[in-house]
């Protein structure tokens, strides 16, 4: 899939370095994509009362501490830092250090005995822009939460403190200072729980198939790091996973190979508070584990043109990991770049998830000749699919990739693709929803976790006999001679066929004549430009035909000159097409 969007999320295959780090401070024609995000100042919105975040599904909660105890004086140094060995709220004052350019700290140890998952809520001091910064037991830097602004606090809620860890209050201006309180709560940590910190892959969670796991995206750049255990993954199996969503975040979920973390999918969230839900994750032959990471996605911020990252301290989602079914006729995740297509064979038929709104599957074919091609897309339920042919020089591009496209059918409605020209080498086929207009705005919101589609292709020897399309328009029409017979589809709906007559060679004048059969469902007409351009460019029309009805002939007659000639085949009404049934063109010269 895709860069792509998984039900309400985007599926974004990338050969990226993944982050390591934690918590640092129209109503035209339909677009081919979103438009693209840009980076920007990370916010989140200032936490609500109480201070004490709920804890995940069938968690105990804890209790909002009751003990008020004083900050201990000298604790600017971590050998100075003040035990805190029990829930409590803590009165204190950051103290202005002697260096008018260096901020106030204050240090606390927090040991409270036994595994706990912790939340900690800081208040704010007037204009002084507080920070929380963690270190390990041996005083290794973990991570630190920096999202909200002057005068206003800070939260985090389920540090996971097995025997002690380090925690640091510091302003941002120096020569300043200012009382604040600092709440520590606690609750045991859940089986199915986040172990945090878990910002990075050494310290991942281990998770395990099938397994529910709890967490939360509790700072602005919180990242959640999982190892799961692939050993009981049954042969020929794929992955499914499903994230529940959290009100305000946009998730962004990477999953990476053990070894050197390569990213073999990558899924966003088209919004914020959406889940996502991945279908047919394939993987790498005898996998023993995999890393999973999730963290918070850019989402459009208050200023115009500016992206911001989000935190929920107080929702936490549920990510579940399982196995399913797999099989060689169905597409395997990731495949939504050409660099990651399926392979596909002639004859083969396929099938595949479009398993979120910007879901996008390739498929590659290996031709050996020229060829001609026929595809059948057919859409499951409640989705309208579109299906494009590749521009092998285009294969890595997002816009304008297409050498030819159809977009007939409706919800649920097939696509044909008919005489399309394959050359020798790779082609590529893609699958991709179409676009509706909602409240006046072009989207694209068609997906579906539940029904497969499928895509069956054949090829046949190109022998110089039919059409080649794309060959609506001169410059790419399909060459024809005087007493030769070409046969044709008029589809998708408006399709115009151009075929090249060149009687250069020819002494003088000749009487030339144009017919083509009839089919089905279509009245055909024929249009004969010149050799003449009119003040635009374009070639004239010498003569046009549209007498015929339904599957009666239609011929037209002209003493032509030597020159290059198009002779344009069309059809009416132009919302029918018929890719089943072919016309036959002739020219002669009686």
């Amino acid at each position: 899939m895709h860069r792509r969007t998984l039900g309400s999320w985007t599926i974004v295959a990338a050969g990226l370095a993944l982050c390591l780090g934690g918590c640092p401070a129209d109503q035209g024609q339909p677009p081919d994509q979103p438009a693209s995000e840009d980076a920007g100042a990370a916010v989140v919105a200032p936490p609500t009362e109480p201070v004490v975040a709920p804890p995940p599904t069938g968690v105990a909660a804890p209790a909002v501490p009751s003990k008020v105890i004083q900050e201990v004086e000298p604790n600017e140094a971590t050998k100075q830092a003040m035990e805190l060995k029990e829930p409590c709220v803590v009165e204190a004052a950051l103290e202005a250090a002697p260096d008018p350019k260096k901020p106030a700290i204050d240090w606390y140890r927090i040991a409270l005995g036994a595994r706990k998952a912790v939340s900690l809520e800081l208040s704010g001091v007037p204009e002084q822009n507080l920070k929380l910064s963690f270190l390990d037991r041996d005083l290794n830097a973990m991570f630190e939460v920096d999202d909200k602004g002057p005068g206003e606090g800070e939260r985090f809620p389920n540090l996971t403190v097995e025997q002690a860890v380090y925690v640091k209050v510091s302003g941002d201006k120096g020569g300043a200072g200012g009382a604040y309180k600092l709440s520590v709560a606690a609750r045991d940590l859940g089986t199915d729980e986040e172990l945090e910190h878990n910002g990075r892959y050494s310290y991942a969670t281990p998770l395990k198939l099938g397994q529910g796991m709890q967490g939360f995206l509790g700072c602005m750049a919180d990242e959640d790091w999982y190892l799961l255990d692939l050993q009981e993954l049954p042969v020929g199996s794929v992955l499914r996973i499903e994230l529940t969503g959290v009100e305000g975040v946009r998730p962004q979920l990477t999953v990476a190979d053990k070894e050197e973390r390569r990213p073999l999918l990558e899924v966003k969230a088209s919004e914020a508070g959406g889940g996502l839900t991945v279908r047919n994750l394939g993987l790498p032959p005898n996998p023993v584990s995999v890393y999973l990471q999730l963290k918070s996605a850019w989402v459009p911020g208050p200023q115009p043109k500016k992206f911001v990252r989000t935190a929920n301290p107080t929702a936490a989602y549920k990510l579940t990991v399982s196995s399913e079914a797999g099989g060689d006729d169905l597409e395997k995740e990731p495949d939504d770049t050409a660099a990651q297509a399926m392979p596909l064979l002639d004859g083969q038929k396929m099938r595949g998830y479009l398993s979120a709104p910007n879901d996008i599957d390739y498929y590659k074919l290996e031709v050996e000749k020229p060829s001609l091609l026929s595809a059948e897309l057919v859409a499951p339920a409640r989705v309208d699919l579109r299906l494009s042919v590749v521009d092998p020089a285009k294969k890595d591009k997002d816009e304008d990739f297409q050498l030819l496209r159809v977009d007939d059918g409706k919800v649920a409605e097939p696509e044909t693709i008919v005489n399309c020209a394959l050359q020798p080498g790779t082609n590529w086929l893609r699958i991709e929803g179409s676009w509706k207009k909602v409240d006046g705005k072009w989207v694209r919101d068609f997906f579906n976790l539940d029904e497969t589609y499928s895509l069956s292709v054949s090829l046949r020897a190109d022998e110089g006999r039919e059409e080649r399309e794309p060959n609506d328009a001169a410059a790419k029409a399909t060459a024809i001679k005087v007493g030769e017979s070409m046969r044709g589809n008029l589809h998708p709906r408006g399709d115009v066929d151009a075929y090249l007559l060149d009687l250069s060679g020819q002494d003088g004048p000749r009487n030339t004549v144009v017919e083509c059969t009839g089919i089905p469902k279509l009245d055909i007409s024929l249009k004969l430009l010149g050799p003449e351009k009119d003040e635009k460019g374009n070639a004239k029309a010498i003569a046009t035909s549209a007498k015929g009805k339904g599957e009666e002939k239609e011929e037209l007659s002209k003493e032509l000159m030597p020159g290059e000639y198009v002779i344009l085949v069309g059809g009416s009404p132009s919302s029918e097409s018929n890719a089943k049934d072919q016309y036959v063109l002739t020219v002669t010269q009686p």
